[in-house]
């Protein structure tokens, strides 16, 4: 943290602090809530870089400024440095992991399926084992992701060698997952590496028992205007709701509301009850963020962690609606010069 607002009270500049990656205001309806990631101040729900979600920019920078600074800043134990890799991870993933688990409504003692073994799919999984369920598989088709999946605990399940509903059905006894979460989103592929974005949440249909329940907290969106899929290019997709609709379940969905978990999933690292960090395999600067993101010039495996300073300044109440109405004008008009932006 490098500077503060004058209306910000409770964040200080010493603090080591972690930010959601949407922003919210603390009293709309639904943030009062905890429903944060769907704040009707800044409706539509608004977020650092996040395609069609608000004009801030992306948080992977040297410098972010950060609206409703003592709400949304998430201030961090003194172990924060040591464990700074498994912190991280409360920005996103693992509140979003263990939201998809909250929406398939998992229990202890139940089976869950998940598809996706990326780090959602795998803070999904990581999630199911803290609210101690009983069997997890994790279903995929790259061997490195499967991989890490089972050295966390779930059963892996290789889609591209044999249908995944018959292998949930065959660790399942006949009867399928109790519930199951979908971790792909509208990018899945299908077993011969091609992108559809139907196949996963179709295969969860048929994967979940009767009256089971479905949580997606897989990206899909109003519109793909680069999507090859011509449902797909207008927000839509092939749905088997007949199937879904006979068998009596349940689907919950969307972003995930990050404040709602990330203090209470703050206190298991605290206390040394989760290390979320297992996913990661590479440390790199920030600089290097863009060869990182250039699938031809690195590895196909593993989960890079990207090290950027922490300099953050957050502000407070009205300055914060000045500025996200300056950030609103800039990205429709070009920059203005009203004061400092984020640097991104």
């Amino acid at each position: 943290m490098v500077e503060i607002g004058d209306t910000v009270a409770r964040v200080k500049v010493v603090n080591m602090v972690c930010l959601p990656f949407n922003i919210s205001c603390g009293f709309s309806k639904n943030c009062e809530r905890g429903l944060t990631g769907f704040c009707l101040t800044l409706n539509p729900a608004t977020a650092y870089g996040y395609a069609g979600m608000g004009p801030y920019s992306g948080g992977q920078a040297e410098y972010l400024r950060v609206p409703y600074g003592d709400v949304n800043c998430l201030v961090l134990p003194d172990d924060a440095g040591e464990k700074e890799n498994d912190y991280v991870m409360l920005t996103d993933i693992f509140p979003a992991g263990y939201e998809s688990t909250e929406l398939a409504g998992v229990k202890p003692g139940e089976t869950l399926v998940v598809y996706g073994a990326g780090p959602v799919g795998l803070m999904a999984a990581y999630s199911a084992f803290i609210k101690g369920a009983s069997k997890i598989m994790v279903v995929d088709r790259l061997p490195d992701r499967l991989k890490l999946a089972e050295k966390i605990g779930p059963i892996p399940i290789d889609y591209s060698k044999e249908s995944p509903v018959e292998q949930v059905l065959k660790l399942t006894g006949g009867e399928g997952a109790d519930p199951g979460c979908e971790c792909a989103g509208c990018q899945a592929h299908d077993s011969e590496g091609n992108e559809e974005p139907n196949p996963t949440i179709n295969q969860l249909v048929r994967s979940v028992k009767p009256t089971g329940g479905i949580g997606v907290i897989g990206v899909f969106v109003p519109e793909d205007r680069k999507a090859s899929d011509k449902l797909e290019k207008k927000g839509q997709i092939a749905f088997d709701l007949g199937l879904f609709f006979s068998k009596g379940l349940q689907m919950g969905s969307g972003q995930a509301s990050v404040k709602k978990y990330n203090r209470y999933l703050c206190n298991l690292i605290h206390e040394g009850k989760a290390k979320p960090s297992f996913i990661v395999s590479h440390q790199l600067p920030l600089k290097e963020a863009p060869d990182a993101y250039n699938t031809s010039t690195r590895p196909r495996t593993g989960i890079y962690a990207l090290r950027p300073a922490a300099n953050t300044f957050v502000q407070q109440g009205d300055e914060c609606r000045e500025h996200h109405k300056r950030a609103v004008y800039d990205n429709q008009h070009g920059p203005s010069t009203k004061g400092a932006s984020c640097r991104s």
